[in-house]
């Protein structure tokens, strides 16, 4: 992987994900995508996010997106789908990745049979979220890793810490977190903040969309080696 773009460039092309005069993305319609040059390509990934009721779904999907943040939970009905464009610079090449981010609901899940095929097929990543101030979505994470995706399915697999900034009130550990990635050989990004402040959004949530893309562009590579 090539190393890191400079910090000035990227925020050049990542203030065309923003509403003009302002620090707030901009929800770009069906036909709509940022203003990059003609010669950036696109490339789509579908993003699954699986985890309990209250383990940080719709955050976190909001977060990655832009969107205002819910001061409360409430569960999700159905799908919910959310498109998050992100320019980044792979090698020399300027890319823009288009993450198709998927949310259900758990009691959804639970009660219609055609929600976890829908979220499962053609998946090309599945973010499986705990909190870790709810001990039992942390000790749900394994269950899930085995059934998020379809034995078949080469999709990569991240979890995510929502409520990491709540220190007092963790119920999962460093250790733990630690020991999960190395046995599962699954990464754990960690968030945390409830996003108050939309003075520099972006600058929170950069390292996470890149983390993401560069992981989905890997996965890329390593299944083209396979099928040579």
């Amino acid at each position: 992987m090539a190393p890191e773009w400079p910090i000035g460039e990227s925020k050049t092309y990542q203030q065309k994900l923003l509403i003009p005069g302002t620090n707030k993305r901009k929800l770009f319609g069906i036909l709509e995508k940022p203003n990059l040059p003609p010669s950036a390509p696109s490339v789509t990934y579908k993003i699954f996010m699986f985890g309990k009721a209250s383990s940080g779904k719709t955050w976190t999907m909001n977060r990655l997106s832009g969107q205002e943040l819910p001061s409360q939970h409430i569960e999700t009905a159905g799908i919910q789908c959310s498109n998050v464009y992100w320019p980044m610079k792979i090698g020399n090449r300027l890319i823009l990745f288009r993450l198709e981010i998927w949310d259900a609901g758990d009691s959804s899940v639970k009660r219609y049979n055609h929600i976890l095929p829908a979220c499962r097929e053609g998946v090309d990543a599945v973010l499986l979220c705990f909190s870790v101030i709810d001990r039992e979505s942390w000790t749900e994470l394994p269950r899930l890793l085995s059934s998020a995706t379809q034995p078949a399915d080469r999709a990569a697999k991240i979890a995510v810490a929502t409520r990491y900034d709540q220190f007092s009130h963790r119920e999962v550990t460093e250790a733990e977190m630690e020991s999960f990635e190395a046995v599962h050989g699954v990464p754990i990004l960690k968030l945390g903040g409830t996003g108050d402040d939309h003075s520099d959004e972006l600058t929170h949530t950069a390292p996470i969309l890149n983390f993401l893309c560069k992981r989905l562009w890997q996965r890329d590579q390593e299944l083209l080696s396979v099928k040579q």
